[in-house]
């Protein structure tokens, strides 16, 4: 007896009191009863003990009314309703306990809305009489009950949303959106829908966290479209998000939320803004020349305001290092032009440049793109140094020191006749 009631924390009987009687009475409850079909949900039953004392001290009443090793199962049996959790043990419960066992259960989307029966199963063992008297050992009796209870859920015929056709253009280091169809698949309609998009995530952030969508009547879907950043430190990797729905119930006007839809999406890897090609990337050591380049727009937006600047190291120098394009469709391709010269004494080989841009995106912002890395070769000067051609000057003017000298004994020759016949 000592033992007993000193597990129980109430106090020793005392010597001479007449026996204590009594039993436990468990009850279950379903506090949040409301299920909807379609849904996978977690069912908290609460068990409380209301305890039947029959006689004796009532110091002694929690010990023969408190159940111990309590165990509850749940059953669907005759409903719709699916319960994937199995046995639960929840200790002792004592007439001033409350437990609260959850249990996994599935609503199929053919469940008529309406009331549903559950069942559960509760097995405990108890003291159901104590006995003291004077000089003598406590004696108690022990027994072994399982009863039944009802558990009544309640199938509502509520709004509720799936997420169908996901798209997305999300890609590491850009701004993109997430389109997609929410399909009512309740029973009743829903006014002002609006999906909520929050992630929980330093690298996937939403540019607009609530997001408004049209009416949507039971069975018809309507488009939305979220607004999504996603940061150079993210990962191109397959994304599940949830997608809370809130709405107002067409017949009541109670505004409601269904936290299930989810989607997935593929966030693709990081892309150049603009992709960059030289056209004939060479130069003759100690020459300069006009270096064309072909500037691509590599977004799905249109980028303006696009400044380029060529950077360069000895023995390379550009005394025209800077370009500039009013506008740039996606896909586009425009053709610009920097000087670039190579010093005489350069070494035969390639050289690294770079090129970088600044322009301004779709919102407005001004941004640059990370540094393109080019390849110049320097090549063999031009055997004629870049001055005239020597051979043929040297022809021409022995042609025409030629050509001289035949006028000069010609004019001459008349001199000398026409003197003669002076003289003559």
């Amino acid at each position: 007896m000592l033992l007993l009631t000193g597990a129980t924390g109430v106090g020793v009987a005392q010597a001479g009191e007449i026996d204590a009687v009594g039993s436990p009475d468990l009850n279950a409850f379903a506090p949040d009863k409301e299920v909807t079909a379609g849904t996978n949900e977690a069912l908290t039953v609460q068990i409380g003990n209301e305890g039947n004392f029959v006689s004796g001290s009532a110091s002694d009443r929690d010990f023969v009314t408190t159940a111990r090793g309590v165990s509850v199962a749940l059953n669907g049996g005759g409903t719709p309703i699916t319960v994937e959790t199995g046995q639960q043990t929840i200790g002792e419960v004592s007439t001033t306990d409350i437990k609260t066992p959850q249990f996994d259960i599935v609503i199929p989307d053919s469940a008529e809305p309406g009331r549903y029966t559950l069942t559960a199963k509760l097995s405990y063992t108890y003291t159901s009489k104590a006995r003291t008297s004077q000089g003598d050992v406590a004696q108690s009796a022990q027994d072994d009950r399982t009863v039944t209870r009802d558990v009544v859920v309640q199938v509502t015929d509520d709004p509720r949303f799936a997420v169908e056709e996901i798209d997305s253009t999300l890609r590491v280091g850009e701004e993109g959106e997430i389109t997609g169809q929410l399909r009512n698949i309740g029973a009743d309609d829903a006014r002002s829908v609006e999906v909520r998009f929050a992630p929980d995530s330093d690298t996937v952030i939403a540019t607009t966290n609530e997001v408004a969508v049209d009416d949507i009547p039971a069975g018809d879907s309507a488009r939305f479209s979220i607004p999504v950043e996603v940061t150079t430190e993210a990962e191109a990797v397959p994304r599940e998000f949830d997608l809370p729905v809130s709405y107002r119930n067409a017949d009541t006007g109670i505004r409601g939320e269904d936290d299930d839809p989810s989607f997935r999406v593929d966030i693709a890897e990081s892309r150049d803004t603009l992709i960059v090609e030289p056209v004939s990337p060479t130069v003759a050591a100690g020459s300069t020349k006009s270096l064309d380049l072909r500037v691509t727009n590599n977004r799905d937006e249109t980028l303006e305001d696009i400044e380029g600047k060529l950077f360069v190291d000895d023995p390379l120098d550009s005394a025209n290092d800077e370009t500039f394009t009013t506008a740039l469709e996606p896909n586009e391709t425009t053709t610009v032009t920097v000087d670039l010269s190579a010093s005489e004494g350069a070494t035969i080989k390639s050289y690294p440049v770079s090129m970088d841009f600044r322009y301004t995106d779709s919102d407005g912002d001004s941004k640059l793109t990370d540094s393109y890395r080019l390849s110049i070769d320097v090549t063999e000067p031009s055997d004629d140094g870049g001055g005239l051609p020597l051979g043929p000057l040297v022809i021409g003017l022995v042609v025409v020191g030629g050509v001289g000298g035949v006028l000069w004994r010609r004019r001459n020759s008349e001199t000398t006749d026409v003197s003669g016949l002076d003289n003559e």
